[in-house]
């Protein structure tokens, strides 16, 4: 075993010529993001088996309407000041953990209002059991907000181990919900009931981990309040964007249509996130270089990153068919959009590497003008392919995005570099 060890130990040295970067930082890092990942994955795979095969497409269809509805109220929050946090933690400052988790509490009043406003307009209208549900979530909502913000506190400290143990136990707890809910019961106000109380429960007991083990102190966190701003502006529109294409099926389409879009996304959006959390291990080194060090290797990390993306595109669109007609038999009708979804994952990880640049030196205003051209693009082609194409139209609207995503991130990163 030693001997295999230090070969393996020497494969990975070697491979640093090709990738000019410390791939043993990044093996052992992305070994235990992927293992969070990959488990999570799992869990959240049983979990979507019992959704399709326990309740109606109609019902499935409301519980992820319901859940858009409250992404979309997200607006409210300080979306901006987890990564925030993780940057001034990479930094040095521990004590801007519990500094903005404060700071977050007193801000989410906002966020409990909307809801409150939101489920009083259901209630106007009669719509008893969604009005229920909004209420439900508006009280646990805005505390599951502020309390996550242990995670990147943890990423900021490296500590991707315990981050991700975290994470799976939190994914276990909500899984195992939610499956008894939905085998007890299946009316979607339990369903909401389960999905807020198991969320909140872990994060809060994961937070309160963390306050313990590390004891961070509370210090002054200003310029992290101030950039945790600056942040969230920039991304303001994003909550609405990735809600859209699921409020406009719904109210075009009908809920059923959802349920059909939402199978096809559960494994791609599943890999997506692995994809980019092999960026984002990255990304308390990159907070502490200078822009001019990276350019170098730019261009060479975009191509190494969409080859990536191919090879995994390639073995997705091959299995796809297998794995439905295995796991998901009744969503035969999937398949086809679940294999062009795929054509994103050639684009993930560049357009995530050129983020993490822009985000780790604080661009802001770089991050601002390239987020508001994708933002107005995106939501033009939500829009209009999706009110004439339904599933069909959105899934291309999301592949134009990517493309225009990294095209414009390539062009605003050059554009700072120029200014330098």
């Amino acid at each position: 075993m030693e001997s295999l060890r230090n070969k393996v130990y020497r494969l990975i040295r070697k491979s640093e010529r090709f990738f000019k970067a410390d791939m043993i930082y990044i093996a052992k890092s992305g070994f235990w993001q992927g293992l969070g990942q990959v488990v999570n994955n799992a869990l959240s795979l049983v979990l979507l088996l019992v959704f399709a095969n326990y309740l109606p497409k109609e019902t499935y269809g409301l519980y992820k309407y319901i859940l858009s509805l409250a992404g979309i109220l997200t607006i409210f929050t300080l979306t901006g000041m987890n990564q925030a946090v993780s940057q001034a933690v990479a930094t040095g400052n521990e004590g801007s953990l519990r500094a903005s988790t404060n700071y977050q509490l007193k801000w989410n009043v906002l966020y409990f209002l909307a809801f409150c406003a939101l489920s009083g307009y259901y209630f106007y209208n009669g719509n008893i059991p969604i009005a229920t549900a909004l209420l439900i979530m508006g009280i646990f909502a805005p505390l599951t907000q502020a309390f996550n913000t242990y995670g990147a506190y943890l990423e900021g400290k490296r500590e991707f181990q315990l981050n991700n143990f975290f994470s799976i136990i939190s994914t276990a707890i909500y899984s195992a919900g939610m499956i008894l809910v939905i085998l007890l019961s299946g009316e979607i106000v339990w369903l909401v009931v389960a999905y807020v109380l198991t969320t909140f429960s872990a994060t809060l007991a994961f937070y309160i981990a963390t306050l313990r083990k590390f004891k961070p102190p509370i210090t002054p966190s200003e310029d992290v309040f101030k950039y945790g701003r600056s942040l969230t502006y920039i991304g303001l529109v994003g909550p609405i964007i990735g809600q859209l294409d699921s409020i406009i099926l719904s109210h075009f389409w009908g809920p059923a249509q959802l349920a059909v879009y939402a199978i096809s996304m559960s494994i791609p959006s599943r890999a997506i996130p692995l994809i980019k959390s092999w960026v984002n291990i990255a990304f308390p080194k990159i907070a502490a270089k200078e822009p001019r060090n990276m350019n170098d290797l730019f261009y060479q990390r975009i191509f190494q990153g969409m080859f990536v993306g191919g090879i995994i595109t390639l073995g997705y669109v091959l299995a796809a068919p297998f794995l439905f007609k295995l796991l998901l038999p009744q969503y035969m009708d999937s398949v086809f959009y679940s294999q062009l979804l795929a054509i994103s994952f050639i684009f993930v990880m560049p357009i995530r590497y050129v983020g993490v640049l822009l985000a780790a030196q604080k661009l802001s205003r770089l991050m601002f003008i390239s987020n508001s051209i994708q933002d107005v693009i995106r939501i033009i082609l939500y829009i209009v392919l999706g009110i004439w194409g339904g599933i069909f139209g959105l899934i291309l609207a999301q592949i134009i995005g990517y493309i225009n995503g990294l095209v414009i991130n390539m062009v605003v990163w050059q554009l700072g570099r120029v200014r330098e």
